[in-house]
C-alpha cells in the first residue's frame, strides 16, 4: 500500500480544507441525501469534505473510509470536536477490500 502522493503535513491538511471549502457550492449544490439514508464516503482523508457532508445532510448516516490511519485520526478529531456531528463512522479499509456486505449503502460519495 503506497502513501498519499501529496504527503500528510499540516500544510497539506490546510490545503485540503481550503480546496473543499472553495469547491463546496460547485460540488454539493445539487446533492441531496434523504434523512436516514446511509452514505459511503470513499477516501475521506482528513475530513475536509466529511465536515461539509455532515453539515449539509445532518439526518443522513455516513460511513467514511480511508487507508491512512493518520488521516482517519485527523478526520475523527475534526468531526467529533468542533463540528459536533454524531452521524459518522470512520473505518480504515481499502476501497477494493471493504468489509461491508452488498447493498449496505444507499449512496456513495467519491471526490478527488
Amino acid at each position: 500500500m503506497s502513501g498519499y502522493v501529496h504527503g500528510y503535513s499540516p500544510r497539506e491538511r490546510e490545503r485540503l480544507h481550503d480546496q473543499a471549502n472553495t469547491l463546496e457550492e460547485l460540488l454539493h449544490h445539487d446533492t441531496h441525501y434523504p434523512p436516514g439514508s446511509r452514505v459511503l464516503e470513499v477516501g475521506c482523508g482528513v475530513g475536509a469534505t466529511s465536515a461539509i457532508l455532515g453539515r449539509r445532510h445532518p439526518a443522513a448516516r455516513f460511513v467514511s473510509i480511508d487507508r491512512s490511519p493518520a488521516s482517519l485520526t485527523v478526520a475523527k478529531r475534526l468531526i467529533r470536536s468542533g463540528q459536533g456531528f454524531g452521524n459518522f463512522e470512520f473505518v480504515r479499509t481499502d476501497l477494493y477490500r471493504m468489509p461491508f456486505p452488498a447493498a449496505s449503502f444507499d449512496h456513495v460519495f467519491v471526490c478527488f
